[in-house]
């Protein structure tokens, strides 16, 4: 990399700069490093011979290169009180944001982020954070292709930082944005991959290892290996009771009743939802607490229990318009659209589909469009317009299959299956059931009304 030779303005002669550079030179002086040692690769000779006679003021980013290489804190060199309270002020500002970056504010840390990196002040070490917690915002509210675009600026700042922790973060919402994408395989490679860093690091994180886990264990499902699934799940259990994180407990909880739903065990799903409901509410997360409510629909109507399963999705719909975020709540009305259908109640369920696929195109969640057009397809297939309803279907399939959600994509294909049948095109039906096989044989998070 080239040194640097932009030159900087000689500052007015100061005691404060004077003491920097004093302090400067005796610690590199204690260190056994020569100027230009100190300063490489990024700065010459030369601009640390200026800070230590006290005639520049040094930029942030090359102050806390030259501390880090002395292993001293940059505050131990700064003695102007307003430079120090400024850096206090901005480091607050920074731990401000990145605690934003949960399911119910990141719209908030995408902002208040935003503003922030406008500031030239900001060192190496709190854009790279700013960056992170942007992405988490992002890969929350399932802009994982944005995210994706932060992750790899702050990949590039963590470098000079030599910050393990730091570089274990960002990796972990790399692999989670890389799942959001569609690529389970490539997710699940990450995920092992910082799983083993983590096992070889000297300081563990043991709440990072915990959501490591539980991602392999979502993941798993994801894939349709539910029994790998069920493994480090119990393990990330295991680990998170020592650890106590409710948030953690929360994730597992209800990724534990997914994979017993995919295996059609439906009373362990709704025993471990129950679970998840009830740390949710300790929590006061109201949008974890909309997302069990979500699933509870699901599993009821999956047991024929269709007025718990409406009950369920107008709570969770309920708590969605109250807590946000926006983006789920497309999942959420196709929830109520399916029930809405199998309890025979048409002009709901194509009144709530609508607004869901209305509510995802704006959004531009794929995810949610495709669920909506699952939900109308039921309505036309009721209706009789089995043309429109096989369309709707193909178009989920495509979208299902471009995002790589293989357990939708074998539920629309057995869907457009059976639809084959009926209409006595046997051909068709069966090479719409050996696709679906070929896809997964793991269960959707879908309700299909009865014909």
């Amino acid at each position: 990399m080239p040194t640097r030779t932009r030159k900087r303005r000689v500052a007015p002669e100061s005691p404060a700069l004077s003491r920097l550079g004093q302090r400067l030179r005796e610690a590199r002086v204690a260190a056994g490093l020569s100027q230009a040692q100190l300063g490489a690769p990024y700065y010459t000779r030369a601009h640390v011979s200026a800070i230590e006679l006290g005639k520049i003021r040094p930029a942030m980013k090359s102050l806390e290169h030259m501390a880090a290489k002395l292993a001293r804190p940059s505050s131990y060199f700064l003695e102007d009180a307003g430079l120090e309270r400024a850096r206090r002020e901005l480091d607050f500002d920074v731990e401000r944001v990145a605690a934003l970056a949960s399911r119910t504010t990141a719209a908030d840390c995408l902002r208040d982020a935003a503003e922030l990196l406008e500031r030239d002040a900001l060192s190496t070490r709190q854009r790279c954070r700013l960056h992170l917690a942007r992405a988490r915002a992002l890969n929350l509210i399932e802009r994982q292709s944005d995210a994706l675009r932060d992750l790899t600026i702050a990949q590039r700042l963590v470098i000079p930082l030599s910050d393990d922790g730091l570089a274990h973060a960002i990796d972990y919402e790399l692999a989670a944005a890389t799942r959001g994408t569609g690529d389970s395989r490539r997710a699940r490679e990450l995920f092992l991959a910082l799983l083993r860093s983590l096992e070889r690091a000297s300081d563990r994180d043991r709440l990072l290892r915990v959501r490591v886990l539980q991602a392999l264990g979502a993941v798993s499902v994801d894939l349709g290996e539910p029994q790998a699934a069920f493994g480090y799940l119990n393990s990330a259990l295991e680990w998170a009771q020592d650890v106590g994180d409710l948030t953690s407990l929360f994730a597992i909880y209800y990724a534990l009743a997914v994979s017993h739903r995919a295996q059609s065990d439906l009373e362990a799903a709704t025993t471990y939802l129950q679970r998840a409901l009830a740390t949710s509410e300790v929590s006061k997360d109201l949008a974890a607490t909309a997302i069990v409510h979500n699933m509870l629909a699901v599993l009821a109507a999956d047991g024929g229990r269709l007025n718990a399963a409406y009950e369920h999705a107008d709570r969770a719909i309920e708590l969605g318009r109250m807590a946000g975020p926006t983006v789920y709540m497309a999942h959420y009305l196709n929830t109520k659209a399916e029930c809405a259908a199998k309890l025979g109640d048409w002009p709901t369920a194509e009144r709530i589909a609508r607004e869901s696929l209305e509510l995802g195109t704006a959004q531009g969640s794929q995810d949610s469009v495709a669920g909506a057009r699952v939900a109308l397809s039921q309505v036309f297939a009721h209706r009789g317009e089995r043309d429109a309803a096989g369309a709707e279907l193909r178009k989920a399939a495509e979208i299902y299959r471009g995002l790589g959600r293989k357990s939708e994509l074998a539920d629309v294909l057995m869907r457009l299956s059976r639809a084959a049948k009926a209409r006595g095109d046997l051909a068709a039906a069966e090479r719409f059931a050996t696709l679906a096989f070929e896809a997964t044989r793991s269960l959707s998070a879908f309700v299909e009304a009865k014909r």
